[in-house]
C-alpha cells in the first residue's frame, strides 16, 4: 500500500456535500480523455450474480464489497487482490476510508461498511483485520445499504430496513422501522448516538 496516496475524495458521493464530481486535477482525467480510455484490468467476484458496491479508491488499491459479503482490496495496477475480509453478508455498500496525512509512514487507516443484516465493520485498511464489529440498530430489519461516512474521528452509518420484503408476509405486522442515521466512534465502534427520521 502506498502511504503517499491517502484518499483524495470524501467516499462515494465524492465530497462531504455529496455533489459526487470529481474535478480533472484529482481525477487526472479530462473529458476529452474519456474516448481513450481502453480496459486495464477485470475482476470478476466469484459467486456473484451482482455487483451493487461502489469502488472507493485510497493507498495505491480499489476497496469494494461483494454480494457474498467479501470485501476486497485490490491492486490498481493489476486488480489482483492484495487481502479478502468476510461481512456476515452482501456489502452493497461503498468502503469508506479514512483520511491520513500524505507520507505518513506510521498511518494506519480504517474501512468503514456495513452489510445487509444491519453490522457496521471496522477494518485496518492496509490488512483487512477486523478491529470491531457493532449491530448498527436493534430493529431485527436493519439493513445498511447506504455508504458510511468519517468526520472527525466519528463514522455515521446510513440505517434502512428489508421491511418491504416482509410485507409479503401476512402475519408480519408492518411498519414498525424508522430509518435514520446512527454515530460511532471510529476508534472503537462505540455507539455515540442514534437520530431517526420520523419520532416513531
Amino acid at each position: 500500500f502506498d502511504r503517499r496516496r491517502p484518499p483524495e475524495v470524501a467516499g462515494w458521493g465524492i465530497t462531504l456535500g455529496n455533489e459526487r464530481y470529481v474535478s480533472p486535477a484529482i481525477a487526472r482525467l479530462a473529458a476529452a480523455d474519456v474516448p481513450k480510455l481502453e480496459l486495464k484490468w477485470a475482476f470478476g467476484f466469484p459467486g456473484a450474480s451482482r455487483a451493487r458496491s461502489q469502488p472507493t479508491y485510497a493507498g495505491g488499491a480499489v476497496f469494494v464489497g461483494s454480494q457474498d459479503g467479501t470485501v476486497y482490496a485490490l491492486d490498481l495496477a493489476s486488480g489482483c487482490v492484495r487481502w479478502a475480509f468476510r461481512a456476515g453478508a452482501e456489502v452493497r455498500n461503498a468502503p469508506s476510508i479514512e483520511p491520513w496525512k500524505k507520507g505518513d509512514r506510521r498511518a494506519n487507516p480504517r474501512a468503514f461498511f456495513g452489510d445487509l443484516e444491519g453490522h457496521v465493520y471496522a477494518v485496518e485498511a492496509f490488512t483487512g483485520k477486523l478491529l470491531w464489529k457493532v449491530r448498527a440498530n436493534p430493529h431485527p430489519r436493519t439493513t445498511i445499504t447506504g455508504s458510511p461516512r468519517v468526520f472527525e474521528g466519528r463514522v455515521y452509518v446510513p440505517l434502512s430496513s428489508t421491511e418491504w420484503a416482509s410485507a409479503a408476509d401476512p402475519s408480519y405486522e408492518c411498519c414498525s422501522f424508522q430509518g435514520g442515521v446512527a454515530a460511532f466512534d471510529a476508534a472503537t465502534g462505540a455507539l455515540a448516538w442514534r437520530s431517526y427520521t420520523i419520532a416513531e
